[in-house]
């Protein structure tokens, strides 16, 4: 495995691990197919294709979709539950 793939899969674990919560929330109807989606593209990095462009756009994305959890955490006045890496 390469470490382009390495850090994609990263990504998507990451934010795999937010199905638990999102699932207990209001959230749930909306991200479900995404879920799946992201559950399908992991079993398949292996045989992925990747540049270090796209890895980094899909880091970044990653990152701000984190910031926008931690944001809306903030809001609601709910402490942080994970140590993200």
């Amino acid at each position: 495995m390469s470490t382009l793939q390495i850090r994609l899969k990263n990504c998507i674990q990451t934010i795999l691990e937010f199905e638990p919560d999102l699932r207990s929330e209001i959230w749930n109807h909306h991200f479900s197919q995404e879920f799946l989606m992201l559950k399908n593209y992991l079993q398949h990095i292996d045989s992925m294709e990747l540049v270090e462009d796209d890895v980094q756009r899909l880091e970044i994305a990653t990152d701000n979709f984190l910031s926008e959890l931690r944001l809306s955490s903030n809001k609601e006045g709910q402490p942080h539950k994970r140590l993200l890496q």
